[in-house]
């Protein structure tokens, strides 16, 4: 009979299988629907199990050791779950220690550091020199210099003015067509007016 049959293919092989798996394994000696029969059959009367994955049965012989091996898979799932969190705690720790070394790694070194001190006091020492030097200084700049000073000044506040000019007709005109703010607008282009730093000019 087909149910003897099926039964005995699954206690000899002893492992799970699906109905098409059945089939296909009992080289086609009967019918899948006569095979899904059965095997609903063999479930329903507690001679083979059968478990769900999703929207497949799977079905597996119910040998003498059974009980013994539903804990072993109990145990293994218990270690298994172990291992995972195991897993994922040294994960973490090994990208915090990571963190921590590539932190480590660009900070200078200890020498580099007392370099680096050594050339900002040199530097700060030599420009609080030229400061000094600058602030004694009895020199007097000539007519002709001074008025060559502020010539170029006057051109390059000229040229500024223009330049911001340009620059604030070029927003208006991208603000008639534009949805947000002003103040939107300059930042999604990065850009500061002088009113925004508290930049004044100095007029002569």
């Amino acid at each position: 009979m087909a149910s003897e049959a099926i039964l005995k293919y699954l206690v000899d092989t002893n492992r799970p299988y699906s109905c098409a798996d059945v089939t296909v394994n009992l080289r086609g000696a009967y019918t899948k629907t006569v095979v899904q029969k059965n095997l609903d059959a063999l479930a329903e009367s507690g001679k083979i199990k059968c478990k769900l994955y999703g929207k497949q049965k799977v079905y597996a012989a119910i040998q003498l050791d059974n009980q013994e091996a539903e804990n072993d898979v109990e145990d293994y799932d218990a270690l298994f779950k172990t291992l995972t969190e195991t897993l994922a705690e040294k994960s973490n720790g090994l990208k915090a220690a990571e963190t921590t070394l590539k932190t480590l790694t660009s900070a200078p070194t200890t020498t580099s550091a007392k370099s680096q001190i050594a050339e900002a006091r040199t530097r700060i020492e030599s420009l609080e020199a030229k400061l000094g030097t600058l602030r004694n200084s009895t020199e007097v700049l000539s007519a002709d210099e001074k008025a060559t000073i502020m010539n170029a000044h006057d051109t390059m506040l000229r040229e500024y003015r223009k330049r911001k000019r340009i620059c604030s007709d070029i927003l208006e005109a991208i603000l008639e067509g534009y949805p947000k703010t002003k103040k939107t607008l300059l930042d999604e282009l990065c850009i500061e007016t002088d009113e925004m730093v508290d930049f004044k000019l100095m007029s002569n």
